[in-house]
């Protein structure tokens, strides 16, 4: 190819090499061929680098083709299916969709390392993130994360951990609904709690409901950090804000109602206090405040 090359010329190349690796979306498709894949990268780069270049049209065309794509073969697949059959689905289609990702990102290899990085714009790993997840909750919120919140519950009373649901979650991290999910496991955790703690506070000893704090404390700090994708610090943070608050209330509350107070129950608190902060300040994710809002 010699000269300038249109954007619509070029696009409709693009276009077409995206269509093709959806079918991977429905496994109806072979992989794109070695040919196929590269006729794609030369048309982008060429876009790019041309004195006048596509760069920003070929972006926003990368977004919003994957979004129709997600429209068109993702969302009829979770029409009417509910909690575990829903959570199935959406992790099936998500897997397909990675695998897809991985070629269409390639064929843009050139856009990604050069122009969103100077531009400081999202990785095209994370805008196709972006494009799955927002269509999906944008249709089924409701569906997404109650399916997603259950999951984490089974996991929580003992079930194994679920490869797919943290591949979910990881790909939740990189878009734009992050906050929406993170908000609604935190606002789950803290009413988890208030319910079990005051099924513990009946079945265990204080000094043995005490240690049950200190244990789970330590869990779900590093059950935050595996399904939030956070640090250790913030994990630490986000457990002292949703996981503490119900299990000490529980505890206040029953002592005053037992009558069980003075210098004991003060430095029993205190005791515990300490011991929680230090032992979850220590917490390594080696294995892999004011708390109104959770009300």
């Amino acid at each position: 190819m010699n000269g300038h090359l249109s954007f619509e010329e070029g696009w409709k190349v693009l276009e077409q090499g995206i269509v093709k690796c959806s079918k991977i979306l429905e496994c109806t498709s072979t992989r794109p061929t070695v040919a196929e894949y590269m006729n794609c990268y030369d048309c982008a780069y060429r876009m790019a680098v041309q004195k006048n270049h596509y760069c920003r049209e070929m972006y926003n065309g990368f977004k919003t083709t994957l979004e129709e794509c997600v429209r068109a073969m993702v969302l009829p697949h979770l029409t009417q299916k509910k909690n575990d059959y829903f959570f199935r689905e959406l992790a099936r289609m998500w897997s397909n969709y990675c695998v897809m990702i991985r070629f269409v990102t390639g064929f843009f290899g050139y856009l990604d390392r050069c122009y969103l990085e100077q531009c400081k714009l999202p990785s095209l790993s994370d805008t196709a993130a972006a494009s799955f997840f927002g269509p999906v909750f944008s249709y089924f919120n409701d569906e997404a994360r109650d399916s997603i919140l259950t999951m984490i519950r089974q996991e929580r009373d003992g079930s194994m951990v679920d490869k797919e649901l943290l591949d979910v979650m990881r790909g939740i991290s990189c878009s734009e609904v992050k906050t929406l999910m993170s908000n609604a496991v935190l606002q789950d955790t803290y009413a988890y709690y208030s319910k079990r703690s005051s099924e513990w506070i009946m079945h265990y000893s204080l000094p043995d409901y005490l240690a049950k704090v200190q244990e789970t404390m330590e869990k779900e700090s590093k059950r935050i950090a595996h399904y939030l994708f956070t640090t250790d610090d913030d994990s630490l943070h986000l457990c002292l804000q949703v996981v503490r608050p119900p299990l000490m209330q529980t505890y206040e509350s029953y002592a005053r109602e037992k009558n069980i107070g003075g210098e004991l129950l003060l430095q029993t608190y205190k005791t515990v206090e300490d011991e929680l902060l230090a032992r979850c300040s220590g917490l390594t994710l080696d294995s892999s405040s004011d708390n109104s809002s959770f009300n």
